[in-house]
């Protein structure tokens, strides 16, 4: 695919993910999809989800917001088959608490649909607002106090 096709890819993943439209995401991803955090501390921040779990983090984390997460994309570089994308987000959490992160996400495309991807964001932060965060399961998931 055209390097504007892969950027195109990308594009309405973000859109599916601030509409926590599970469905679109799945449809988006590969069969063997990866999404992987970057972060380094805590280890429960340590995440590599498969396909069908990432497709419910968006939904979820939602469910913990004021408002639905929207992350907002900054700015898109491209070569071949790898986009990177510095995106920010900034919503306000049920428990009070601002959420306002930024971050770089590295995509790797294959056949026309996402095949990895790996996020760098602020892992204090999302520890802080969100505490531990189990996908499609917003009840089990543990909210910071």
């Amino acid at each position: 695919m055209s390097l504007e096709a892969n950027k195109a890819v990308v594009r309405s993943y973000f859109e599916a993910v601030n509409s926590g439209n599970c469905d679109a995401i799945l449809a988006l991803t590969t069969e063997n999809f990866l999404f992987t955090t970057m972060a380094r501390a805590p280890d429960w921040l340590q995440i590599e989800w498969g396909r069908e779990a990432f497709s419910q983090v968006p939904p979820t984390m939602s469910q913990l917001m004021k408002a639905p997460i929207h992350l907002a994309v900054l700015n898109m570089i491209g070569e071949g088959n790898k986009i990177t994308v510095e995106a920010e987000t900034d919503g306000e959490m049920l428990n009070g608490r601002r959420y306002n992160n930024a971050y770089h996400f590295a995509f790797e495309l294959a056949d026309g649909k996402l095949h990895r991807v790996r996020e760098y964001s602020c892992s204090y932060l999302a520890q802080s607002c969100f505490g531990a965060v189990e996908p499609g399961n917003p009840e089990a998931s543990k909210m910071a106090d």
